[in-house]
């Protein structure tokens, strides 16, 4: 069952913000002790075009000053990073940041994995479009699945869902 925690997470609303002032979305943040280290995992994605190094480094640099306030300097470990291709979601928050993007969820309800591109998001559920039950083969243009009826979610990488890319 995927978690509903990140937007009330105390860390990730202090990043958000500083985040999106970059032109960037937190997707997500985690907080772990490692001896007396504090290790901080951040995830970002750009909501238009490709997330490069470059913009890693930028949230990198921009919020180490604030998180060295915070947690103190000498024990600190911080990594931005993307979420990859085919990323494990980990918590609902995560459909909204990648509205428009293709994933898969296992339906408890169907007990099958269901392919889609993330359409809407609220508070009940998710809308996949152009999705396949993969199991039964089921096709169609639209799916609505409540977030209880979902127990895993990831991020799916399907060539045919690049747009301007150009073959030589």
């Amino acid at each position: 069952m995927l978690k509903n925690e990140i937007t009330r997470d105390p860390l990730y609303l202090d990043l958000k913000d500083i985040v999106a002032n970059l032109g960037m979305e937190l997707c997500y943040v985690r907080k772990s002790m490692l001896g007396s280290t504090v290790q901080i995992f951040v995830d970002i994605m750009k909501p238009e075009g490709e997330t490069v190094i470059d913009d890693c480094a930028l949230v990198h640099n921009t919020i180490l000053p604030r998180l060295e306030m915070k947690y103190g300097r000498d024990e600190l470990y911080v990594e931005v990073s993307t979420p990859g291709l085919q990323r494990n979601f980990r918590d609902i928050h995560e459909f909204s940041v990648f509205t428009g993007k293709r994933c898969r969820v296992y339906s408890q309800g169907k007990s099958s994995w269901i392919t889609g591109i993330i359409e809407e998001t609220d508070d009940e559920g998710v809308t996949l479009s152009d999705f396949e039950v993969e199991d039964s083969k089921e096709k169609g243009e639209t799916i609505k699945l409540g977030y209880e009826d979902i127990q895993k979610a990831k991020l799916e990488y399907k060539w045919e869902d690049m747009k301007n890319v150009r073959v030589k």
